[in-house]
């Protein structure tokens, strides 16, 4: 009996395979599809049936099949690891089929991975460059624009906003003219998605060019567009955080926490963290603003949370750790001051990394394939290839001395400005030239006003006041305890200078010595040093910094650093 028992077992169990065998033989592609798509995205229990579908594929040695099997696996997969597992398997596949449209769709949803799951932008950056290289002589537009807009959230992310919105204007157009009842619904849906994130990433560009009547309007027509649903919830969300940031500008606060609130819980349950921690962020200033520590600290420690967890961070954001520090530094908590300084300057240096390599990367992997495409376009129109491509040759050798010979003698030419600037600090230090004795000034005002004033202005000097941002004079006239009008005409008559040019020198010198004194600052951002001298943004500070100082200040950064280098 025994016996028996050891043989029935094998063969029930044969038995069974072979039935299962065979039912998935007699399942379609179709019938399968159907049976995993009940089950929502990240839910695993639909792999089994995906599995199947997989199995199938392969065995009739269908590559198209194969690799949307691979697409959906990833889709249903909660583990990032395992999501780029199955998008390596779909890259290999595509690349045996060589099929340019399937090996250009596998790099740019492997590429997808790297950027939303595991926030790695250069891996990713890569991929998207892959993916266009491979689309260049698509038909599939729909592939193309796709491309066209994953290469401008690179660039957005790089800060080349007026870059980024010629993408994003080309992929909205594209998508609202493919929107159409006639369609298959998931291909319209599809356009759908992508003309409301084209418009929803538009318009972050336009909010950071201070364009804000036309992202205002692409604001207005998301929020007519965008009713809540499971499928645009996440358009929902960005519209909502958008809506947010657009009250926060106008001064409505209460309004912006509402849309804010309401796109933190949506973004939570999305797993989309970037886009989380940007909101939080808001969240916490809004609550500094309005002088709510508790609840700002809250918001802002979730925002500290999330860069810890996840590993990134963005420019946007980056100033999170000064309001920590802010508020570590009003607790008199020296070690949490020292923590959040560290977190700063450990993102500023992964900013600066990142840009650095990024935009080498984009400009050679994606403007020069562009370039070089048009120029071969350009020799097969003609019929003196070989003369016209010498010629080509020949050009981009003299092009390429003539920026060697640019570059060397701009380079001679900052040196010397260095050496000049740092000269005139010098001899500004050594000594301080009188400029405040002025008697042929007529003046409606008592030497001793006169005198209080210059006495105050040196006082708010020397306090640093002039840091603060959005100084006005009557803002400056109120901290000396004087009038707008006795100021100007002290600064004018006596300083010989305008307000405007007085404050601009006074944060230009202390930004100036501070990079020469303190080498932390040498790592700081452009963006980090503008908000450090009182300015509201990199262009503004580059502009002032060359007018006072006759350079650039990342030329000026560079040369110092090469200075403390060779010592």
């Amino acid at each position: 009996m025994r016996n028996f028992k050891k043989f029935l077992l094998p063969l029930l169990f044969l038995i069974f395979c072979n039935f299962k065998s065979q039912e998935q033989n007699q399942l379609t592609y179709s019938n399968l599809t159907d049976l995993f798509d009940a089950y929502p995205e990240n839910d695993e229990r639909a792999l089994v049936y995906v599995d199947m579908y997989i199995a199938k594929a392969k065995k009739e040695k269908k590559f198209s099949k194969l690799i949307a099997g691979y697409d959906e696996a990833e889709y249903y997969s909660k583990s990032v690891d395992k999501k780029l597992q199955y998008a390596d398997s779909a890259v290999v596949v595509a690349l045996k089929s060589k099929d340019a449209d399937l090996i250009s769709t596998s790099y740019l949803k492997r590429g997808i991975i790297y950027y939303y799951n595991l926030r790695d932008y250069r891996k990713a950056l890569q991929e998207y460059l892959l993916a266009f290289k491979n689309a260049k002589s698509t038909k599939d537009r729909y592939l193309y624009h796709k491309i066209q807009y994953h290469l401008g959230m690179v660039k957005s992310y790089l800060g080349f906003y007026q870059e980024a919105s010629v993408h994003f204007t080309q992929t909205a157009d594209y998508y609202e003219k493919h929107i159409s009842d006639k369609d298959h619904p998931n291909i319209s849906m599809n356009n759908e998605h992508g003309y409301l994130n084209s418009i929803y990433r538009l318009s972050t560009c336009y909010r950071k060019l201070e364009q804000y009547k036309l992202e205002d309007s692409l604001i207005g027509i998301g929020r007519r567009k965008v009713v809540y649903s499971e499928e645009f919830s996440q358009e929902f969300a960005f519209f909502q955080k958008a809506l947010g940031i657009q009250a926060i500008r106008n001064g409505a606060y209460d309004v912006a926490k509402r849309h804010l609130r309401r796109a933190e819980s949506i973004l939570k349950r999305k797993q989309d963290f970037v886009a989380l921690a940007t909101v939080n962020f808001y969240l916490g200033r809004i609550n500094y603003d309005q002088g709510h520590k508790k609840e700002s600290l809250v918001y802002l420690k979730k925002v500290d949370s999330i860069l810890d967890k996840y590993n990134f961070v963005t420019p946007e954001i980056i100033s999170n750790y000064k309001y920590l520090i802010h508020y570590a530094k009003e607790d008199k908590d020296g070690r949490l001051q020292l923590y959040y300084t560290n977190k700063l300057e450990r993102a500023d240096s992964i900013l600066r990394t990142d840009f650095s390599v990024l935009t080498t990367n984009i400009h050679t992997g994606y403007d020069v394939d562009i370039l070089v495409e048009d120029r071969d376009n350009l020799v097969r129109k003609h019929k003196y290839r070989g003369i016209l491509l010498s010629a080509v040759i020949v050009c981009v050798i003299l092009v390429f001395f003539f920026f060697l010979y640019r570059s060397r003698k701009k380079e001679k030419v900052l040196t010397s400005r260095y050496n000049m600037l740092l000269e005139k600090l010098n001899r500004a230090e050594e000594s301080v030239e009188d400029t405040s004795e002025n008697h042929n000034v007529k003046s409606i005002y008592n030497d001793q006003i006169i005198e209080t004033v210059k006495k105050n202005l040196k006082i708010f000097e020397d306090k640093k006041q002039f840091l603060d941002k959005d100084l006005k004079l009557p803002d400056v006239a109120s901290l000396i305890s004087s009038n707008r009008s006795i100021v100007s005409f002290v600064l004018n008559e006596h300083l010989n200078i305008t307000f405007s040019e007085y404050l601009k020198r006074l944060r230009i010198q202390y930004i100036t010595k501070k990079i020469l004194e303190d080498k932390m600052f040498l790592k700081y951002s452009m963006d980090t040093l503008a908000s450090e001298c009182g300015m509201k943004n990199r262009q503004v500070f580059s502009n002032h910094f060359l007018e006072i100082n006759g350079i650039r200040p990342t030329d000026f950064v560079r040369k110092r650093q090469e200075e403390l280098d060779k010592s």
